[in-house]
């Protein structure tokens, strides 16, 4: 075969990949990046949304395929018999002896954890599925990491997942209102995410000042979607693709590689589900919520002490302790978050921001964004345009990618 497929130039691969959701999109561009450098490549991409079975060898009789099987382990077996080259994205590495490319969800728990302990967090809980498709199980890593550094931890592990969204829903909220409040919550990925966001509004749960969320994979349109939007874990979905690409490959050519490859997540992007210190002080979360709410009306601290029972002197002092910084200084960083946004998202003119943020004039807006970000109005719209920023979160603990082969 070796001398077979070194005087054909095409190989024809199919791609068994969901591609409803952002992660398998970045799949696939991962595995045509690498196919663009070593191709040209043949692809065979399935028109059908549950990708359970092998093509027929009417529908494509190629050359390899690259796969997300699940756990569903008639599919394994399906795949680890068809006669074809196979690398699996997903499962227990090695299930029916398939070579696999995963991403590593240690190092998922680890960002997660860092993340929230980051922002005061000493309770943790994460929110699983009956469907959960991951290996190893994110909530028995998540669970055993808050543990070892003496937090508490709780799970939501369903037995089932009612059809209904709304009973899905009662069970999630049930649970979050018996939770200590605050807790920092992590969610199996996105869509859950977005469901326990949904949850707390339906029982009354403040987020993030008592119950902090986040969720995994990044999907942009799922965590804006969300109300507050929501802070996600990167996966690294692209070079999961790449690395797909390059090990089949390897194998269609009979050499030697790793047969398990993890690729660490890129960092968390930061929004506004986890944007808030961990609160034990419910005045000073009050105050924190209410300038969150607010802060681009134009409030002054004087609105805040209509809020909270306090004088101005303990709102200052309580609020340093707790926060880091003062309450004028948040109201001005919650302005500044907005103005950024708007920047990156509308063709709106300074005067228009200004008015929009809370502030009094373009001018003095304009000289406080250069004196806080390094850069003028114009140049920061430029650079998200570009993508080298971006106003709706920041990425944080962005590393150069790894790649553990074995």
């Amino acid at each position: 075969m070796a001398g077979r497929l070194a005087k054909r130039k095409l190989l024809n691969v199919a791609l068994l990949i969901e591609t409803t959701r952002a992660y398998g999109r970045e799949v696939l561009r991962g595995i045509g990046q690498y196919a663009r450098v070593h191709g040209p490549w043949l692809f065979y991409l399935p028109d059908r949304p549950v990708i359970d079975s092998i093509p027929t060898l009417e529908e494509w009789n190629g050359d390899g395929i690259i796969v997300q099987p699940h756990q569903n382990e008639r599919f394994v077996k399906e795949l680890a018999s068809c006669g074809k080259p196979v690398v699996s994205l997903s499962g227990p590495p090695g299930a029916g002896g398939l070579p696999t490319v995963i991403a590593n969800q240690s190092a998922v728990v680890e960002q997660a954890i860092t993340h929230f302990r980051e922002r005061g967090f000493t309770r943790f809980a994460y929110c699983g599925s009956s469907s959960e498709r991951i290996w190893p199980p994110t909530g028995e890593l998540f669970r055993k990491a808050a543990e070892s550094q003496g937090q508490p931890c709780e799970l939501y592990l369903p037995g089932y997942n009612p059809e209904l969204r709304t009973l899905r829903l009662a069970h999630i909220g049930s649970w979050l209102k018996s939770l200590r409040k605050p807790t920092a919550l992590l969610a199996y990925n996105d869509l859950r995410a977005r469901e326990v966001l949904d949850a707390c509004q339906l029982v009354g749960v403040r987020v993030p000042e008592e119950i902090a969320v986040l969720g995994v994979s990044n999907d942009d349109l799922i965590c804006d979607l969300s109300n507050p939007p929501l802070s996600s874990v990167i996966h690294n979905a692209r070079r999961i693709g790449y690395e797909a690409a390059a090990m089949l490959e390897r194998i269609l050519r009979h050499e030697k590689g790793p047969t398990l490859v993890e690729v660490e997540p890129l960092g968390v992007k930061t929004r506004q589900s986890t944007d808030l210190l961990a609160i034990e002080d419910p005045e000073i979360a009050t105050a924190l919520r209410f300038i969150r709410e607010n802060a681009c009306s134009g409030i002054r601290v004087e609105d805040i002490l209509e809020e909270v029972a306090m004088s101005r002197r303990a709102l200052e002092i309580r609020f340093r302790e707790a926060v880091g910084r003062a309450p004028h200084t948040e109201i001005r960083r919650v302005q500044l978050e907005r103005v950024k946004e708007l920047l990156a998202t509308t063709d709106y003119k300074l005067e228009r921001i200004s008015e929009m943020a809370g502030f009094s004039t373009a001018q003095y807006l304009a000289g406080l964004f250069h004196r806080v970000t390094g850069m003028t109005p114009g140049e920061y719209r430029r650079r998200a345009r570009s993508g080298a920023s971006d106003p709706r979160g920041h990425i944080e603990r962005i590393t150069p990618p790894k790649v553990s082969r074995k």
